[in-house]
């Protein structure tokens, strides 16, 4: 690898027979997957206490990564559960997009009310965010 590898910010990325690597420098990453773990006591540990889902960096090391959260179905007033995926755009992931104001019509912006992630954590979320992925959601049977 040359000088130049070290700074590459890999702008061509490609996917060949089970591996993905940038053309412009060359690295090569033959496991996309990335475990991560939060570090966190188990919920064993201290029963009833709640646990807010815990932010962790994307790796912009291969390719681009974002976060989707796959809604589960339920009813208007049922609690909203969902699940954080963390896919790559090499991987062409299918998803629907979400656009809405922070702040309600009075100017509130404050992460007032929760969407429930199926790992048993809680995920603050704006009232507008909340309002919109509830109605948004497919209803359950």
């Amino acid at each position: 690898m040359d000088s130049r590898s070290s700074a590459c910010r890999h702008p061509d990325i490609r996917k060949f027979d089970g591996f993905t690597s940038c053309l412009a420098c060359g690295t090569t990453i033959f496991d996309l997957h990335v475990t991560e773990t939060s570090g966190e006591p188990s919920p064993e540990a201290n029963p009833g206490a709640k646990r807010v889902c815990q932010y962790r960096k994307l790796n912009y090391e291969l390719g681009q990564e974002i976060r989707l959260l796959d809604v589960m179905p339920g009813l208007v007033h049922d609690p909203v559960k969902c699940e954080i995926v963390t896919v790559s755009f090499l991987h062409n992931p299918e998803y629907e997009a979400l656009s809405y104001t922070w702040a309600t019509e009075q100017a509130v912006s404050s992460l007032s009310r929760l969407v429930h992630p199926t790992d048993g954590t809680t995920l603050p979320v704006t009232a507008n965010c909340e309002a919109a992925i509830r109605r948004l959601r497919r209803l359950s049977l």
